[in-house]
């Protein structure tokens, strides 16, 4: 959910309107340019199946170039060296699950953490 969080915020910041939705359902369209192949290359970047990998980043690099698809790496990287950082220290993020955040776990119907009341 935090990706999606700083996902979210990251478009409010540059006056991108983003339906969250389309992470889960790929039906789904957003104003973010190029997003099916990002999603694609991330889906298949954390699954690590290098055949689908290779795939998505050539269809990835084919609409945003070798640029592009090396940013697009390094923020997966990222986010994913986040999660990984805050899973080894059993990191609780605050006592209680803010409204912004309740609404969009209910809207991609995902069960917050127990910690979270």
């Amino acid at each position: 959910m935090a990706h999606s969080s700083m996902l979210r915020a990251s478009c409010e910041a540059n006056q991108i309107q983003l339906d969250v939705s389309v992470v889960i359902d790929p039906t789904q369209s957003c104003g973010v340019t190029h997003y099916r192949e990002l999603l694609t290359f991330t889906d298949n970047l954390l699954v690590g199946d290098s055949e689908a990998l290779n795939g998505a980043r050539e269809q990835l690099r084919a609409v945003v170039g070798d640029e592009g698809v090396i940013r697009a790496a390094g923020a997966v990287g990222t986010f994913q060296m986040m999660n990984r950082a805050l899973d080894t220290l059993g990191a609780q993020l605050g006592k209680e699950l803010n409204p912004e955040l309740r609404l969009l776990a209910d809207k991609l119907n995902m069960t917050p953490p127990a910690h979270w009341v």
